[in-house]
C-alpha cells in the first residue's frame, strides 16, 4: 500500500509510535550525558559532519521517522568515526516498524557502548522515507561504568533478539510468508557486514535475520504486471524440483560461511562445481575446493568479483580442495597453496543463461548454477524452486515457537502461482533454512547467471568412475550428466531414469514431469523373505545388495514382473514362482535349491543373460 510522505512533523508526536523501547537500546543519563540539537528534516541520504575532539563511549539518536510506503520504504543513521569505521546507531524499515511513522528517542544500536572512539560524522540513509533528526546524545563513560555488570556483548544479543521479536511480530500480522531468528550474519557488526558485502551494506530488509520460509523481495509482491497473475510458464513446469533429495540422494555440498570477505562469487562458484562432480560422476563425491585459491591467485582478495572470473580461473589453472589451500577467513598469497596436490579440478565450459523462467528450470534439471540478485550484489547457488500454491506449508514454526506460515488464498494472492527460486547461501548453516533459502525476485533483479557444461577433469576420477546404474529396478539408469557413458552395459536405455530411487517413475521430460510406470512397484534393497503362499501382481526390482528369497508358492499374475538387477540376488528355496515373468541382468544371482521351482508363463521363456550368475543346486526350470 503505497502512502505519501508527509513532512507535518509538528502533529507526528500524536501520531507515531516510538521504536526501540527496550533498555538495551538506552544510553544512561549522567553527569557525562550530552543532548546537541540537530532539528534537520532529510528525504535523501545525508552527511552531517560531527565537531567532535574528544573520545565517546555511547552515541544515540532521537527524532522521527515516516516510511513513504509499507513495502520498499529504508532509513538508516550511521555513526563513522576518526578511523572511518562505521557503527549503526538506527535502522527502520516496515517490518520493523509498528506504523509507517515512527518516534524514536535516545536510540543506540551498535553505538550502545563505543571504545572511545571520537565520531566524525553522521550518515543518514534513507529510501522513499523522510527522517526529522531533531538531536543526538553522547556519553562519556565507559560502558562498565553505564551499565553496571551487564557486558557489551550481552546487550548486544539482547538488541539481537528485540530485532527478532519485533519482526516476527509484524510479519505475522502483515502475513508475510518468512520468518526471523538470530542467525550468523545478523550477529555482525555493521563493519563486518561491509567486509562481507565489499564495503556497501545492501538495504537487506531484514534478510540477514532469515530462518524459513519464503521471502519476497521488495516491490516483487506487488510489481506492475504480477499482482494476481499466475504465470503460464510456470504452469507448463513441475510445481517442485530440490537438488537436496533427487533420485533419493542430497546431491548439494555441505553449507560454507565466507566469513568478513567479500567472497560469494567465489563460493558461489565452488558450490555449484562441487554439486557438478557429484552429478558428473553419479556419486556423492562432496568435494570442498578452495575458496582461497580463487581469491588469491586471481589477486581479487576480498573485494568481490564475478562467478565467471572463477569459472574462468578453474578453466585455465584447475582447482584444489581446501585442505590443500584452506581458507579461514583470512587471505594468503598463492605460492603458498600446495605445489603437488593429489586432487585438482578442470572445467570444460561454462555459459550464461537467459533470465527467463523457462530456461532457468530446464537447465535446473541437469545440475545447480549460480544466480545474483542485483540489489544486494550477491551471488548464491541455484539449487530448485517451488511454485506457491495454495495451502502450501513454508515455514514449519519449529524454531522460536513461532507459529507456522501456510500460503492463504484469502490473504497471499499475489503470490499464488509465482515461482520462488531456492538458493543455497555462503553464510553458514546457522543462517536461514541450515543455509538455504526460498527468494521469490523479478527477473530484472537477477544478474551474474551462469551454469557448467561438459566434462569434468580430475586427477583421481576418470569417466570410467561415473555411476551407471539401476537403483530402483525399473530397468531405467542413471548415470548423472551429459549421454549415457560409454562404459554403460549395452542393454541400458539411452534415455535416463528420471528417479533412480522409486520403481514407479521412469523418464523425465522437459517439463520435470516423470513418465509413470505401472502396476506399482516394490523395489528390494535388503533382504526379503515371502515364506507363506501369495500373488504377485506388481514389479519387483531387486537392486544391488537386495535378497528375494520364495519359500512358499508365489504366483504371478497380470503384468507382474521380478527384474534382477546387477549385485541383487534372488533365491527360490523349496518353493515354487508360478506363471512366472524373470528379467535376469548381467551381474544377479539367481539361486535354485532344496527342490525350488520355477514355471514360466505361457509363452515365455528362461532367459540368462551372459554375465548372469545362475546356481541350480536342487530344483528346476521349466
Amino acid at each position: 500500500m503505497k502512502r505519501i510522505i508527509l513532512l507535518a512533523f509538528l502533529v507526528l508526536p500524536r501520531l507515531a509510535y516510538s521504536q526501540y523501547r527496550a533498555n538495551c537500546f538506552k544510553l544512561n543519563s549522567d553527569a557525562t550525558f550530552a543532548n546537541i540539537t540537530v532539528n534537520l528534516a532529510v528525504n535523501q541520504d545525508t552527511t552531517i559532519d560531527l565537531n567532535i575532539k574528544t573520545p565517546i563511549y555511547g552515541f544515540a539518536v532521537s527524532g522521527r521517522t515516516v516510511l513513504g510506503n509499507d513495502n520498499d520504504s529504508y532509513v538508516r543513521i550511521i555513526l563513522k568515526d576518526s578511523y572511518n569505521f562505521e557503527h549503526m546507531v538506527y535502522e527502520c524499515f516496515p517490518m520493523l516498524a509498528d506504523s509507517l511513522a515512527m518516534q524514536f528517542q535516545q536510540t543506540a544500536m551498535e553505538t550502545i557502548a563505543l571504545d572511545g572512539v571520537t565520531p566524525q560524522s553522521i550518515r543518514i540513509m534513507v529510501k522513499n522515507a523522510t527522517v526529522k533528526l531533531d538531536s543526538y546524545q553522547l556519553s562519556t563513560k565507559e560502558l562498565s561504568k553505564q551499565k553496571g555488570q551487564s557486558s557489551l556483548s550481552a546487550i548486544l544479543e539482547q538488541q539481537n533478539r528485540y530485532v527478532v521479536d519485533k519482526l516476527n511480530v509484524n510479519l505475522e500480522k502483515h502475513n508475510k510468508t518468512w520468518r526471523a531468528g538470530v542467525t550468523s550474519v545478523s550477529q555482525l557488526t555493521y563493519e563486518e557486514k561491509k567486509d562481507m558485502f565489499g564495503g556497501r551494506v545492501p538495504l537487506l530488509y531484514g534478510f540477514e535475520y532469515y530462518i524459513g520460509g519464503i521471502f519476497v523481495m521488495p516491490d516483487t509482491e506487488t510489481a506492475q504486471g504480477n499482482m494476481n497473475m499466475r504465470s503460464n510458464t510456470s504452469e507448463q513446469y513441475v510445481s517442485e524440483w530440490d537438488w537436496r533429495d533427487r533420485h533419493g540422494k542430497w546431491w548439494m555440498s555441505p553449507v560454507k560461511f565466507q566469513g568478513h570477505c567479500n567472497a560469494c562469487w567465489a563460493f558461489t562458484a565452488t558450490g555449484v562445481l562441487e554439486s557438478y562432480i557429484n552429478l558428473y560422476y553419479n556419486q556423492l563425491i562432496n568435494y570442498h575446493l578452495s575458496e582461497l585459491e580463487i581469491l588469491s591467485c586471481t589477486d581479487r582478495g576480498c573485494r568481490g568479483g564475478l562467478e565467471s572470473m572463477a569459472f574462468d580461473y578453474i578453466l585455465d589453472n584447475g582447482i584444489v580442495k581446501d585442505e590443500c589451500f584452506h581458507f579461514n577467513d583470512t587471505l594468503k598469497p598463492c605460492s603458498l597453496k600446495c605445489q603437488n596436490p593429489a586432487e585438482k579440478i578442470f572445467i570444460d565450459e561454462y555459459l550464461d543463461y537467459t533470465v527467463s523462467e523457462s530456461q532457468m528450470k530446464e537447465l535446473l534439471f541437469k545440475a545447480p548454477m549460480t544466480i545474483g540478485f542485483s540489489r544486494w550484489e550477491h551471488s548464491m547457488v541455484l539449487a530448485g524452486y517451488k511454485l506457491i500454491e495454495n495451502g502450501d506449508l513454508v515455514y514449519d514454526g519449529n524454531t522460536y515457537d513461532i507459529d507456522s506460515v501456510v500460503i492463504d488464498e484469502n490473504i497471499h494472492q499475489n503470490l499464488i502461482g509465482r515461482t520462488a527460486w531456492l538458493i543455497k547461501n555462503s553464510w553458514g548453516e546457522t543462517w536461514g533454512d541450515l543455509g538455504y533459502a526460498y527468494v521469490l525476485v523479478n527477473n530484472n533483479h537477477i544478474d551474474t547467471h551462469c551454469y557448467l557444461n561438459g566434462r569434468i577433469t580430475s586427477n583421481i576420477y576418470y569417466d570410467s568412475d561415473i555411476i551407471c546404474e539401476d537403483a530402483d529396478g525399473d530397468g531405467y539408469y542413471f548415470w548423472g550428466l551429459g549421454n549415457k557413458p560409454a562404459h554403460c552395459p549395452s542393454w541400458v536405455p539411452d534415455t535416463p531414469d528420471g528417479d533412480d530411487s522409486n520403481i514407479n517413475y521412469g523418464p523425465l521430460d522437459n517439463y520435470g514431469y516423470l513418465q509413470v510406470l505401472s502396476p506399482n512397484g516394490e523395489t528390494v534393497d535388503t533382504c526379503i523373505t515371502y515364506s507363506s503362499d501369495s500373488t504377485i501382481t506388481k514389479r519387483i526390482g531387486i537392486v544391488k545388495n537386495g535378497v528375494l528369497t520364495i519359500t512358499g508358492t508365489t504366483i504371478m499374475t497380470g503384468d507382474a514382473k521380478i527384474r534382477v538387477c546387477e549385485n541383487g540376488t534372488l533365491i527360490v528355496d523349496g518353493g515354487t514362482i508360478q506363471n512366472a515373468n524373470l528379467e535376469l541382468v548381467p551381474g544377479c544371482h539367481l539361486i535354485v535349491r532344496n527342490n525350488g521351482t520355477i514355471n514360466m508363463a505361457s509363452g515365455l521363456s528362461f532367459d540368462a543373460p551372459v554375465g548372469a550368475i545362475i546356481d541350480i543346486d536342487e530344483g528346476i526350470i521349466n
